[in-house]
Formats: structure tokens, sequence, C-alpha cells
């Protein structure tokens, strides 16, 4: 009974010391990681968007005709219809992305176990998280804001006129 016990340790240890590669290296990987947070913040959003819709709704149902409140009841029911239909296609656009993320992990997780690399690449998220920075930036020129930026404003003297004062 000893030696099966013992003999059965032994097997146990030579079979965990094998080095297998990881059944679900998506869950190690920070951009997957990162897609699937921004997946469940934006269900999240599109849950509350709904309950808002509703209220909305509501709203407008209980509006007192002729008053011209029915016109921004209006307004606000499909101005919430409007962030539904944005946040929905975002939802799919996401889990599209996850799903793919997840192939795209699995198969690069293989071939880095497969040299003994090492899992994730640090670069790739860099280059992830630069490009996710571009795409969430502000899009308008703010010439106000870029004043600011630049540590001049409206309080600071204007700059002194070329020599010679004037027009030619």
């Amino acid at each position: 009974m000893l030696k099966r016990l013992l003999s059965l340790t032994i097997i146990l240890f030579a079979l965990s010391a094998c080095n297998k590669p990881d059944p679900a290296p998506e869950l190690k990987d920070p951009i997957y990681s990162d897609l699937t947070a921004s997946l469940a913040a934006t269900t999240q959003a599109l849950e509350a968007e709904k309950k808002t819709l509703e209220e909305h709704q509501k709203a407008l149902k209980e509006v007192v005709p002729q008053t011209g409140q029915i016109k921004y009841a209006q307004k606000r029911v499909n101005e919430s219809q409007e962030r539904i239909t944005k946040l929905e296609q975002e939802k799919q656009y996401l889990e599209l992305k996850v799903e793919a993320r997840k192939s795209v992990s699995r198969k690069t997780y293989l071939a880095a176990f497969k040299k003994g690399e090492p899992w994730p690449d640090p670069k790739e998220f860099e280059s992830y998280q630069a490009e996710k920075r571009l795409r969430n930036a502000k899009k308008t020129w703010d010439v106000k804001e870029r004043i600011k930026e630049a540590g001049l404003g409206p309080d600071l003297p204007a700059p002194a006129p070329a020599e010679g004062g004037g027009h030619h």
C-alpha cells in the first residue's frame, strides 16, 4: 500500500513537472483583458441608456399637449435612441475584437511557447496603448485649449510689434 502511494506521488510530480502550454493564454494577455473590460463597460453603458430611454418615453407620454414640452421630450427620446444604436454597434464591434484577439493570443502564445520565448510581447501592448490613445483623442481643433497648452493666454502681454511699426 505504501509503495503504491509512493509511486502515485512520484508519477504526479513527474506529470506536473512537464512543461505544458497554458490552455487559456488569453487570460494573461493585457490587450485581451483591456478589450474585455471595454466590452463590459460598453454593455453597462448600454443598459443604463436603455433605462434612460424608458424614462424619457414615460415622460413623453405624460407631457401636457400644446405646451411646447413635447418637442423637448421627443428630442430627448431621439437622442437616447441614437446613443443606444451607437452603443449597440460599439458592443458588437468589441465582441468581434475580443473573439479575434482570443484567437490571435492563442496562436502567438503557442508560437512563443514552442520557441521558448516570453509572452506576451510588451512592445505589442505599448503599441496597442498608443493606438488606443490616438483613437480616443479629441478630433476637433480648439484654439483656446491649444493656447492654454502652449502656456500663452490673455493675461500674458502681446508680442511687441516689429521694428518700423507699420505697413509699408
